[in-house]
């Protein structure tokens, strides 16, 4: 059963060719029950800690932005402050820092320009499918806080989904 839905919403006005796209990220929870999650944090992106965040875009069958490439493992400690508790039917930017919260915005959207007129698709997976807990950790400074930390990922429901496929035609 589904504890978490993902959507985006794509700009209110006529997308233009070399103009950046906004998009927006929502993560819902579908559950009855209150649920712990993660909005993107450094590494989510690029797959090298949980949560992932994974984006695609694409036009005409073909993938037009890239994953960034890591540029360092050693990504920063998961905090205290990164977790938050959805109650039933509540939703969250997950890539609007509040709360103390580091979330960072989708960089392979950010920076898309689109460089032709068509329509272009885009979609986000939410993963915290891992295998550990251990995946969730910074690669330093992780001492602080450890052991809530390690207990409050253990909370998380572990689930992949993926978001609607939000068009958005550029002219």
């Amino acid at each position: 059963m589904a504890i978490f839905e993902i959507a985006l919403r794509g700009p209110n006005e006529q997308a233009r060719v070399g103009v950046q796209i906004s998009i927006q990220v929502e993560v819902r929870n579908v559950s009855q029950q209150p649920a712990w999650i993660v909005g993107v944090i450094d590494g989510s992106e690029e797959g090298i800690r949980y949560p992932h965040y994974l984006p695609e875009v694409w036009r005409a069958g073909q993938m037009v932005a890239d994953l960034p490439v890591p540029e360092d493992p050693l990504v920063g400690p998961l905090r205290m402050e990164d977790f938050r508790l959805l109650a039933p039917g509540e939703t969250f930017d997950p890539t609007v820092r509040s709360g103390g919260a580091a979330y960072l915005p989708i960089s392979t959207f950010r920076n898309f320009f689109p460089l032709k007129a068509g329509v272009y698709q885009f979609s986000l997976t939410l993963s915290t499918e891992s295998q550990s807990t251990e995946q969730w950790l910074g690669r330093f400074r992780q001492d602080i806080d450890r052991a809530a930390v390690l207990e409050r990922i253990a909370l998380i429901p572990r689930q992949t989904v993926r978001s609607n496929v939000l068009e958005v035609e550029v002219a």
